[in-house]
């Protein structure tokens, strides 16, 4: 199969105009009808009822599942540079929700994968004070590696100073304990897929601020993000001989 056309049936999410446009410059055509395409471009997250829709035609798109197609969050490259502009967009919505300089604030960073080592190497250049806490032995050794504090789950329920917490685990890591061991007016920023990494009703009783940062990329950077949805669909059809 030579994957030439296509089409992008949801441009509510501006990512899929700019995907689009980047398909096009590497000479693709798009395609109005979906019956006259050979592939369809659907967005991330994907909802079930966008593949179901689709009879059968070959399709990407981000986090789903798909007999005939493939999935571009599966694309290394892709999530590695998605991860980055995440991190760049939770700096901004930082900045946008504070009325205080990020240099030599105290920040928690929960978790230690992509996104949070992309986050460590920008809060640094600001001049922010990192704290890493993670699980595994091997993601504190390569915080310690990287210069930054390291604890471990059990010390979040220890009083603690942070002016900023950052969470990316997607399972409820801050409760009641947690929680209340922060200082008063801490801002905590939960990047986590759903459910997120908060108990939301407690924070809410305890009048801590806490903002939703799901889908930073396609708030802050949405034509770069387009972009490399474009590029990891090339990347694939590439690869795979499509």
């Amino acid at each position: 199969m030579k994957l030439v056309s296509f089409a992008v049936p949801y441009t509510q999410d501006k990512r899929m105009v700019y995907a689009a446009e980047y398909l096009e410059k590497h000479g693709f055509k798009y395609m109005k009808s979906i019956d006259e395409c050979d592939f369809v471009l659907l967005p991330v997250p994907v909802k079930k009822e966008m593949l179901d829709t689709l009879n059968g035609k070959f399709a990407f798109y981000g986090k789903g599942d798909y007999k005939n197609g493939f999935d571009y969050m599966k694309d290394e490259t892709y999530v590695l540079k998605n991860a980055f502009l995440t991190a760049e967009g939770a700096v901004a919505c930082l900045e946008e929700n504070t009325d205080y300089s990020l240099i030599g604030k105290n920040i928690l960073i929960i978790g230690y994968g992509r996104i949070a080592k992309a986050l460590r190497k920008i809060l640094c250049s600001y001049g922010s004070n990192i704290t890493v806490c993670s699980r595994s032995a091997v993601s504190g050794a390569q915080a310690e590696f990287d210069g930054v504090e390291h604890i471990s789950f059990s010390e979040l329920k220890k009083k603690s100073n942070f002016d900023i917490v950052i969470n990316t685990v997607p399972h409820i890591v801050l409760t009641k304990d947690e929680l209340t061991a922060l200082k008063k007016g801490v801002l905590i920023l939960d990047l986590a897929s759903f459910p997120g990494g908060v108990d939301t009703l407690v924070a809410k009783s305890l009048g801590i601020k806490l903002i939703n940062g799901r889908g930073m990329p396609s708030v802050y950077t949405q034509k770069t993000a387009g972009e490399i949805i474009g590029e990891a669909v090339v990347n694939i059809i590439e690869g795979e001989k499509l």
